[in-house]
């Protein structure tokens, strides 16, 4: 089951499709991360993806072998895509952002019960442009 699941998420990574990643979260499910904080409901969590593609129409989230053990499933990932929009503020658009990841995922029948991101929000919004770093010397 579990393995089912990461594949079918990791298709809807392919397939650049915010419906096909909601559809694999549970209709209770939670979406946790530094950027959006807790997240609950299939179409709340959709709408954390169709803000990412809005700001990054090319990312792409990919993870290696998941260390697995039901219900239960870790990956480390990692995230590229280039800024087109807005993403916590203004971007510089055309700007190529990589970030690398790690998510705890919990599993039921009805697809991904919780799962909880972890990143460094601060140089994303640093790499995107929004954020602004001052020299200390």
């Amino acid at each position: 089951m579990v393995e089912q699941h990461l594949e079918d998420h990791q298709a809807g990574f392919l397939a650049r499709s915010a419906d096909a990643l909601a559809a694999t979260h549970a209709p209770d499910g939670t979406f946790e991360s530094p950027a959006h904080g807790i997240v609950r409901g299939r179409e709340a969590i959709r709408g954390i993806y169709v803000y990412w593609y809005s700001a990054f129409p090319d990312f792409m989230l990919a993870w290696g072998m998941p260390l697995i053990e039901p219900p239960r499933a870790a990956v480390f990932w990692t995230f590229e895509g280039t800024t087109a929009g807005p993403f916590f503020g203004e971007v510089r658009p055309g700007t190529l952002v990589k970030m690398s990841g790690a998510a705890e995922l919990v599993f039921s029948e009805e697809g991904i019960v919780s799962v909880r991101h972890i990143f460094d929000f601060s140089q994303a919004l640093v790499n995107a442009g929004v954020l602004k770093i001052k020299p200390t010397t």
